[in-house]
């Protein structure tokens, strides 16, 4: 390189290179984002560069924001007080308009579920204007009979679970995948993935599977897994141009 090819700012750079340096700094790990306490010690040095000018703020949230997948209802048991908004719920449109996917996790208080889970304008789902992929984690499924004994009734959180899940799919504007996954206690021909599934069905949205249980197993999962991750992976490039 010679002297005259330097550059001496960082916008002096192609904005493909700039979205490429800023992903390796606000998106190294990739976690899941939630309601947790490590947020403060895990992301606020991170989420700084936002302070640096308005327009390198401007492209570093598109690149965190589009980088991550966000948890729709919080997990961590700090959060799930009646009052506690969800992190959603929290955010300025203008931030949502840019996340690329979205989480679902079921499980936590299945015998209870907590106050702030329910679907509603406060959420902003209609703002995720760039969601195409909604990921859904089964931590249990309390219609197994180990459960009986201790659950509400049989059916009581599969009913709920496949209810969340449709009122969510209804409100993002641009959704075309669910992708489901699951600890190995799941039963993916139980009865509330049998609920979820037939309820992604209903919304004619595609069904993908997550690398926890590999359940796409077959040569023909895995090429259409492979043309869905290709897919997102262009669409988050796009969103961050």
């Amino acid at each position: 390189m010679s002297p005259k090819d330097k550059f001496t700012l960082f916008f002096d750079l192609p904005s493909e290179i700039r979205s490429k340096i800023l992903s390796y700094l606000l998106c190294a790990h990739r976690r899941t984002v939630d309601l947790d306490p490590s947020n403060f010690t895990a992301a606020i040095a991170r989420l700084n560069l936002f302070l640096v000018s308005k327009q390198f703020g401007f492209e570093a949230y598109h690149v965190f924001y589009a980088g991550h997948t966000f948890r729709i209802f919080q997990t961590h048991g700090r959060f799930l007080g009646k009052k506690t908004a969800p992190l959603l719920a929290r955010l300025p449109s203008y931030y949502r308009n840019v996340i690329t996917s979205l989480e679902l996790r079921l499980g936590p208080g299945w015998s209870d579920p907590p106050k702030p889970w329910y679907v509603s304008d406060r959420l902003g789902l209609e703002d995720c204007i760039a969601v195409r992929t909604l990921r859904v984690f089964v931590e249990v499924d309390p219609s197994s009979p180990i459960f009986k004994g201790f659950r509400l009734n049989e059916d009581f959180f599969t009913i709920f679970s496949g209810s969340l899940l449709r009122q969510v799919m209804e409100r993002l504007p641009v959704l075309d995948t669910v992708e489901f996954d699951a600890y190995p206690s799941v039963d993916r021909h139980g009865a509330l993935m049998t609920r979820l599934l037939e309820e992604t069905k209903k919304a004619m949205k595609l069904i993908a599977w997550g690398p926890e249980r590999e359940w796409g197993d077959s040569l023909a999962d895995k090429l259409e897994m492979a043309r869905l991750r290709a897919r997102e992976k262009k669409g988050s490039s796009q969103a961050l141009s």
